[in-house]
């Protein structure tokens, strides 16, 4: 069970990429939901930024206490818009099938929608802040020590790497890219909003881009008490995702292409 996400634990899911496919294509704003990931089928491809958006949404929700209960239901904020600016809740009805997970997931429904229980209306939950209790953790100082290693990076995550960057010799790579490495320091010192917050393992991280040619290779930053550390390489499409959970990136660096 401890492999199981929260989501599946916590309520039985119907046939759930049809509700994410209407969440997508008639509820909420119009968004590239994409997700490049060669892991993955095509049909799969097509919502997989929802798909992750909503299950970690929903564990993040669950960890800090924001779902809403009142007799036979349970409900989310999403934290997602309609066109319109309604806010999107996730629905839970009791499930009356026994041996089966306490709650059903009935769909998605806008806050005016009256499918919601009237008693639950007045006390709708809040879409959940990142943020909250610690604004400064929005912004990556730039005047801080960036430590790395990059030959330890590209030994573990060299698959992740474009391929124009897999054509070149290890130690020719290993010196190309720390000396980009530097390039991206300076100009972080210039612009700290070059460097985009993302979630992952239920911290507050950063992501920064290494460029190489037409090529930008995503690096995943953590912050520790009095510096930062570059700790791996993503994917675009990884980096991505994990920007979206706390709100959509409007980097000119980090889109959904």
């Amino acid at each position: 069970m401890d492999d199981i996400a929260p989501l599946k634990k916590f309520s039985v899911l119907g046939n759930f990429n049809d509700k994410l496919v209407y969440l997508a294509e008639q509820l909420a704003e119009p968004e590239n939901w994409h997700y490049d990931n060669p892991k993955i089928t095509a049909k799969q491809k097509k919502y997989g930024v929802l798909f992750q958006y909503i299950y970690h949404t929903f564990s993040k929700n669950q960890d800090e206490n924001n779902l809403v209960f009142e007799d036979e239901f349970c409900i989310m904020n999403t934290g997602l818009l309609t066109t319109s600016g309604e806010e999107i809740f996730m629905l839970f009805s009791e499930n009356t099938r026994k041996n089966e997970q306490k709650w059903f997931f009935n769909s998605f429904y806008r806050a005016s929608d009256r499918k919601i229980p009237e008693s639950m209306r007045g006390k709708l939950p809040k879409h959940i802040d990142y943020f909250d209790g610690n604004p400064e953790e929005m912004y990556f100082n730039p005047r801080l020590t960036l430590l790395y290693n990059m030959e330890h990076i590209i030994k573990d995550n060299y698959d992740r790497l474009p391929a124009s960057l897999r054509q070149l010799d290890e130690s020719l790579l290993i010196s190309v890219l720390n000396s980009q490495a530097e390039q991206m320091k300076k100009r972080i010192l210039r612009n700290n909003r070059l460097v985009v917050p993302q979630y992952y393992g239920k911290t507050i991280m950063y992501l920064a881009p290494l460029k190489f040619g037409k090529d930008v290779v995503p690096l995943a930053i953590e912050k520790n008490k009095n510096s930062y550390r570059i700790n791996t390489i993503l994917t675009p499409g990884m980096a991505y995702c994990n920007a979206r959970l706390i709100m959509k990136p409007e980097s000119n660096w980090l889109q959904n292409e």
